[in-house]
């Protein structure tokens, strides 16, 4: 996970008060692709992903707020500020129309932006994610850190194998106390942390979005992951029968499928 993406530059720019990084990956000269991460990773993780677009699009891959290197806002905070927060660092890159990909949270903030700043976004991908908090399974073993009352930060001799991997991960890179932060940042928010994303909101997004399942995701209910295709007006559906809410972005497999309808679903 830690691992630098080859060929990819790292840089910042300073946005409502905090340093944002993202990484550039491809050649300029082709259409702009943004890519967000799900909650507690980091772009760097979706590095075989996004290399296998990188021949297609210029990749603008984002460190969300208190993710990766980027650092805490110093206020309250919500999806929506965040979603904010995004459109600003891109207006600074002079990106003004663009294709967005998330998965999971940044699938989330996909739609989110796709809602408030539909003019910026030529069409979008929402992968494994949700629309609001009865999306996720909270009945699942893997991912009992995230709870019906909240985010938990285990200690770390009882923590979850995937917070363990992300407290490593966090520390291989520099940035174990801001890591820390964050989950305490998460923690208070309580069972607020969850989007409250209504279908009437969903019915008015216009945007081209493909709706990627994992049929075998053990975190957001697949069931209500298609939803969203039905309820978006140019929603697109794409179901991985075998991959779960990781391997769906992880796995070669995947990725190769995946890479390709992508490709053609935004160049169609």
């Amino acid at each position: 996970m830690t691992r630098p993406i080859v060929n990819a530059n790292m840089q910042s720019e300073f946005v409502s008060e905090m340093e944002l990084f993202y990484y550039t990956l491809g050649d300029k000269n082709n259409p702009p692709l943004v890519f967000l991460h799900g909650i507690l990773a980091f772009t760097e993780a979706y590095k075989r992903f996004l290399t296998s677009l990188s021949d297609q699009f210029f990749i603008i891959g984002i460190d969300l707020p208190g993710h990766g290197r980027s650092s805490i806002p110093s206020t309250q905070y919500d999806l929506y500020g965040m979603s904010d927060d995004v459109i600003k660092l891109l207006d600074k890159l002079n990106l003004n129309s663009f294709y967005i990909v998330g998965h999971s949270m940044g699938g989330l903030l996909a739609l989110l932006i796709c809602e408030k700043y539909p003019e910026k976004i030529k069409k979008a991908v929402s992968i494994a994610s949700l629309y609001n908090v009865k999306g996720i399974n909270f009945k699942n073993n893997k991912y009992d850190f995230l709870t019906e009352e909240g985010f938990k930060k285990n200690t770390d001799r009882h923590a979850n194998f995937y917070l363990k991997v992300f407290n490593h991960s966090y520390s291989r890179i520099d940035e174990e106390e801001k890591f820390k932060k964050t989950k305490t940042l998460l923690e208070n928010y309580k069972e607020s942390l969850y989007p409250q994303i209504s279908l009437g909101q969903l019915e008015k997004i216009k945007t081209p979005i493909l709706i990627v399942v994992a049929e075998k995701d053990q975190l957001i209910k697949p069931e209500h992951t298609k939803e969203i295709a039905t309820v978006l007006e140019n929603g697109t559906l794409l179901i991985f029968p075998n991959a779960n809410h990781g391997s769906v972005v992880a796995a070669k497999r995947n990725i190769k499928q995946l890479s390709e309808n992508i490709t053609k679903y935004f160049k169609k």
